[in-house]
């Protein structure tokens, strides 16, 4: 059984162009991946072109009053984070806590920590129509 492993990142520069991310991870059932310091030695940067807008479904709604309301949900898209880091829209350096890597498109060892903080970004700001300044995950 796990002890837990996560990761965090913080928003460092942004420009008309793209989004620079410091991140770091650990895992608690490795002692030298640990983390205890909170190093965010790792960096990854996404193209502004990857931050794609949400399905807008907006529909009529009788509430229980009787009145009609409009209704508007944000129904998040898939962004596939594989084909954008093959093209270069995404790059990544890894943290020295990558305690888990795989092989991506373009041969190189890709963290995947840096992924998933890459995907909940993507979704976060599909949520909330902005760019995040910070987030993690625990697990």
């Amino acid at each position: 059984m796990s002890m837990g492993y996560g990761g965090f990142a913080y928003k460092i520069a942004e420009d008309a162009d793209a989004v620079l991310y410091e991140y770091g991870g650990y895992n608690w059932s490795f002692p030298e991946y640990s983390n205890s310091e909170r190093l965010r030695d790792g960096s990854f940067t996404i193209s502004k072109d990857c931050f794609i807008e949400p399905e807008i479904h907006q529909k009529l709604k009788r509430m229980p009053s009787g009145r009609k309301r409009l209704v508007t949900k944000r129904i998040p898209r898939d962004v596939d984070i594989d084909e954008a880091i093959s093209k270069g829209k995404i790059r990544i350096e890894n943290c020295s806590n990558a305690w888990y890597t795989f092989p991506s498109a373009d041969s190189s060892e890709v963290d995947m920590t840096a992924v998933r903080l890459i995907g909940i970004i993507l979704l976060q700001y599909q949520e909330t129509g902005t760019i995040p300044e910070k987030t993690f995950f625990d697990c």
